[in-house]
């Protein structure tokens, strides 16, 4: 390996420790608690390699935010690439992706809050807002590319559903009672299944009379 491969791995390894960090100093202490001195110093880093990644604590977690975003997308694109699939095993899985989206009380925490922060500080909560109007649009692309690769119709327009999807996973994470998996896939299964296979089922039905 490079020189150059050997500083670019090591970059990368600094930046995901200190997003490691962010994230778990912001669930635990809230946006103003997690301080930039704390969240280096929990990395193992000095505030000068904090700099050297992130021009403030801001782009430190709207990069956390995006990391996030893209698991949930490289998560759920595969629906729309393997449609052999059955659409019944399709969304139970995805019910089942959902509650992972959901994850654990820190993820829950830390959504709370930067969302939290997003009400107190207008400058930020522009970016924030944008930032999640990105990741609808999206996750609004991905619904309708699963319906066109698997001639689904819809029951709702695909931005609402990708939004119902979104609001259901972040309301699940601070709603739902720990450890209880089945209710939280039962409930996102009925989502499921009332906007994305219902209508399907239904035009099926009737072309059998």
């Amino acid at each position: 390996m490079s020189e150059q491969s050997n500083r670019a791995k090591s970059q990368q390894q600094t930046r995901d420790a200190l997003l490691q960090a962010g994230a778990q100093l912001i669930a635990q202490n809230g946006y103003a608690g997690a301080s930039v001195r704390d969240i280096a110093a929990q990395a193992g880093f000095t505030q000068g390699a904090f700099y050297s990644n992130f021009k403030n604590k801001d782009e430190l977690v709207f990069a956390i935010m995006r990391r996030l975003f893209q698991h949930a997308y490289d998560s759920i694109s595969h629906f729309s690439k393997d449609t052999t699939t059955p659409t019944d095993e399709m969304l139970a899985e995805a019910s089942v992706w959902l509650q992972d989206m959901c994850g654990s009380d820190e993820k829950a925490q830390l959504e709370a809050e930067i969302s939290l922060h997003a009400m107190r500080d207008t400058k930020f909560a522009d970016s924030y807002f944008a930032l999640l109007d990105e990741h609808a649009a999206k996750m609004t692309g991905i619904v309708s590319e699963i319906a066109r690769a698997r001639k689904m119709t819809l029951c709702a327009p695909a931005d609402q559903i990708a939004r119902g999807m979104i609001a259901m996973a972040r309301g699940l994470k601070l709603m739902m009672p720990r450890h209880d998996p089945k209710t939280v896939i039962e409930t996102l299964g009925v989502f499921l299944d009332a906007t994305m296979r219902s209508c399907q089922k239904s035009r099926n039905d009737q072309s059998d009379l």
